[in-house]
């Protein structure tokens, strides 16, 4: 490879892994199923090199699997490691939400409010997931602890997908708007300890989302 073409594939596979990131997220495909590099290079009309690259960053980053002479799969998460995840989850953004309560301003609390209207009228499962996103991005960004912030979102991804096939308006859609909606009432308040509280019960309730997906998922991929 010629070195002028090295900057024009490292931005190729950096556009490429948020592609398949954000697939993956929405759970396109199922856990243990294989992406094929062939495949993906026809998919996006690129050559095979970005598309590895890609997949690198996706197993450094915990949402691929890449196996010596076997290739790149979805990796399969066991329940005890989807309750590890969310007590993780829980600790991380608790204390990132702590921390952020008396940093919020008027414009930043506006700005939660019109991502929430976003989230209220949303009808897609995808589109449901890219809002939440937004807000609990948002609602912690002023902890100003970007670590912190990377390890959140490395831990929401790889648990994203397990659910997002199972979400619908009788799901978690709900539960959201209330629990997102009590949210920005205490971090207007200034009430750091009433939103905490109020995150832990939003995640738990995820948490059995999850779980209750997972064991669907599992009992589907047995019968097939």
């Amino acid at each position: 490879m010629l070195p002028q073409e090295r900057p024009h594939e490292r931005t190729t596979a950096l556009a490429l892994a948020a592609a398949l990131r954000g697939q993956l997220s929405e759970g396109r495909w199922a856990p243990g199923a294989a992406l094929r590099q062939a495949e993906l290079a026809a998919e996006f009309g690129v050559s095979r090199i970005p598309v590895r690259e890609a997949l690198n960053q996706l197993q450094a980053e915990g949402l691929v699997v890449i196996e010596p002479n076997r290739g790149a799969f979805v990796p399969r998460h066991s329940p005890g490691e989807v309750d590890e995840i969310f007590d993780l989850r829980i600790s991380l953004e608790g204390d990132a939400l702590r921390r952020a309560v008396p940093q919020h301003t008027p414009a930043t609390i506006r700005r939660l409010e019109a991502i929430q209207r976003e989230l209220d009228h949303a009808t897609l499962p995808a589109d449901w997931l890219r809002h939440d996103r937004d807000f609990h991005e948002t609602l912690y960004a002023p902890c100003g602890r970007r670590r912190t912030l990377d390890l959140i979102a490395g831990l929401r991804r790889a648990v994203e997908r397990v659910y997002a096939a199972r979400l619908s308006p009788e799901s978690r859609r709900e539960g959201w708007h209330d629990d997102h909606h009590w949210l920005i009432e205490a971090v207007r308040n200034g009430d750091a300890e009433r939103a905490v509280a109020l995150l832990r019960a939003h995640l738990e309730a995820t948490r059995r989302l999850a779980l209750s997906s997972l064991a669907l998922n599992s009992l589907e991929s047995d019968k097939a």
